[in-house]
C-alpha cells in the first residue's frame, strides 16, 4: 500500500537503530489506519501550535468515539514534520506543496474508513489553521489510509518514521497512551 508520497522519498525502511526501535514498539500498536493531518497556509506553524491543535483533535475523536466521561483512549502516535526550523528544507519534490502536518497511526473502533468524515471534520474544527484534505491533498484520498495488512503496518509506519533519523522530538508523546487502549 504505497502511495505517492511513499514513493517520493526512500522512507519506507528504517535505517537508523532509533527507528528501529521505534518501529519495533509502535508496530506493538496494532495501529489500523494512518491519517495525515495538514495546516493551511504556505508558512507553516510551530510545534507548539500542532501539539494544541492535535490535542484539541485527540479529545474531540475520543468524546466522539467512546463518549464524554470515557476512560477509553485511542492507540495513537502522532508525528510533527515540517515545523519551526525544519520548514527550511523539504523532502518533497519540486512542486509539491510541504508544510507543517502530522502523521498519526491510530487503532480505531470497528473499520477505520467508517470513521474518515468525522475525522476530517474534527480535525477542520480544532484550530483556524487546521487543514481540509480536500483542499491541501486535491484528487487524492492518502490523507487517510486504512492498514488492513501487517507488511502496509511496517511499511506505513517506517514512512511516519522518516524523519526521526537520530531523535525522536517530532513524536508527540504526550498523546501516546502508555496503559491499555481501545
Amino acid at each position: 500500500m504505497k502511495t505517492q508520497a511513499m514513493e517520493d522519498t526512500d522512507s519506507t525502511k528504517s535505517k537508523t537503530p532509533l527507528q528501529l526501535q521505534t518501529a519495533d514498539w509502535l508496530l506493538r500498536g496494532e495501529h489500523n489506519v494512518m491519517v495525515t493531518l495538514t495546516f493551511s497556509g504556505d508558512a507553516g506553524v510551530s510545534y507548539r501550535f500542532a501539539e494544541k491543535a492535535f490535542g484539541t483533535f485527540a479529545h474531540r475523536l475520543k468524546c466522539h468515539l467512546f463518549g464524554v466521561k470515557s476512560k477509553k483512549r485511542i492507540a495513537m502516535c502522532p508525528i510533527v514534520e515540517d515545523y519551526g526550523k525544519e520548514m527550511m528544507w523539504s523532502t518533497s519534490l519540486p512542486g509539491v506543496r510541504q508544510g507543517t502536518h502530522i502523521h498519526c497511526l491510530m487503532r480505531l473502533p470497528d473499520s477505520p474508513m467508517g470513521h474518515k468524515d468525522v475525522v476530517r471534520r474534527l480535525w477542520r474544527a480544532s484550530g483556524r489553521r487546521c487543514g481540509d484534505p480536500r483542499v491541501n491533498c486535491p484528487g487524492k484520498d492518502d490523507w487517510y489510509v486504512e492498514i488492513d495488512t501487517e507488511h502496509d503496518r511496517a511499511e506505513l509506519t517506517n514512512y511516519a518514521l522518516k524523519k526521526c533519523k537520530d531523535n525522536i522530538d517530532g513524536i508527540l508523546v504526550k498523546f501516546v497512551p502508555t496503559r491499555t487502549s481501545i
